[in-house]
């Protein structure tokens, strides 16, 4: 049997499970009423709204995405031990590292995916909040010459304007962020619509979360789901503060004015931070949140993607390994 075939047939097991899981909708739900809730609170800001909005929301899809790799990912490996079916798998033509590799292509499709949809919706906040503006709306609504719009006006504007965001949602994320609407008001002061760059900050979480999966996955492939959550949670917070660990590192070296100089404890320390630093993921490459919040134009570098594929594959090696001389008994 194709090794391909082996690992698609696990991965589309894996996806269909986590579908299932109601953790995944509550998680969902609540990306929703966050995206939501950065369109209210924006509108509440005196200054700076739309950094607000687009700030918010970025932050939110990176954070359930986080959320969803944890508590649906963590217990992957441990529920087919738990269940026993894992004796089912491993009796077939089978290798353990299939069973690694389809488990994580699994999980990985599935915060995909929630992190595509958690895309479209903000983009459909984003538009309807553009659509909305009092701006756009005097522009439209309040003409030279007409008549005062009335409540029944009102209604259909909103309705029509929430139909044109949802099409155009659409638009925008399978032109993967290339076709724009003309909107002509509500624009930042650089001349930037509020929907460009919200793409490229979604591909930048998808190679995140790659990583982040492949933490999950080799957690739970020798651990408790409780001792997987933390691991994978405590790697998500290294990775993001890896360099603040190594310039930690470097302003205790320049203090003590040399390596010789540190005390036991700073030693310790000092070369903790350094391991650290050099071991755990640099999420940063990642994380575009400050450029999207600036109402900057965030960009997509070779070098990121590629260090995100070695470094999930790396992982993915390891796991693999503990995974084969793993005993079920």
């Amino acid at each position: 049997m194709n090794p391909l075939y082996k690992i698609y047939a696990i991965a589309s097991n894996t996806f269909k499970e986590a579908v299932r899981n109601r953790v995944l909708y509550v998680l969902l739900f609540f990306a929703v009423l966050i995206l939501v809730g950065a369109w209210v609170a924006s509108s509440l800001a005196i200054f700076g709204q739309e950094k607000i909005v687009r700030d918010l929301g970025v932050a939110a899809i990176n954070i359930i995405s986080v959320l969803i790799a944890v508590f649906v990912g963590v217990g992957l490996v441990y529920n087919d031990l738990d269940k026993k079916t894992i004796y089912t798998i491993v009796s077939k033509p089978i290798s353990r590292w299939h069973f690694i590799v389809g488990k994580y292509f699994g999980l990985l499709l599935t915060i995909w995916v929630n992190i595509i949809f958690m895309t479209y919706i903000f983009l459909v906040v984003l538009l309807l909040r553009s659509y909305t503006s009092d701006d756009f709306m005097m522009a439209r609504l309040y003409t030279e010459g007409a008549p005062p719009p009335t409540g029944g006006t009102m209604m259909m504007y909103y309705i029509s304007s929430l139909a044109s965001a949802l099409v155009q949602g659409l638009g925008i994320l399978f032109s993967l962020g290339t076709w724009q609407p003309a909107i002509a008001v509500n624009m930042a002061a650089e001349g930037i619509l509020l929907t460009q760059g919200i793409i490229a900050v979604s591909v930048m979480t998808m190679l995140e979360m790659a990583v982040i999966t492949a933490f999950a996955v080799l957690f739970s492939s020798f651990s408790s789901p409780t001792l997987s959550a933390f691991l994978t949670i405590t790697a998500f917070i290294i990775g993001r503060l890896n360099e603040d660990l190594y310039f930690f590192a470097d302003l205790m070296l320049r203090r003590a004015g040399s390596l010789e100089a540190l005390s036991g404890g700073q030693t310790i320390a000092y070369w903790f931070s350094v391991g650290a630093a050099h071991i755990a993921p640099n999420l940063s490459f990642f994380d575009r949140r400050a450029q999207i919040g600036d109402m900057q134009l965030p960009s997509l570098d070779l070098y990121t993607v590629v260090y995100g594929v070695a470094y999930a594959t790396a992982v993915l090696i390891i796991a693999s390994m503990i995974f084969n001389k793993r005993n079920f008994k």
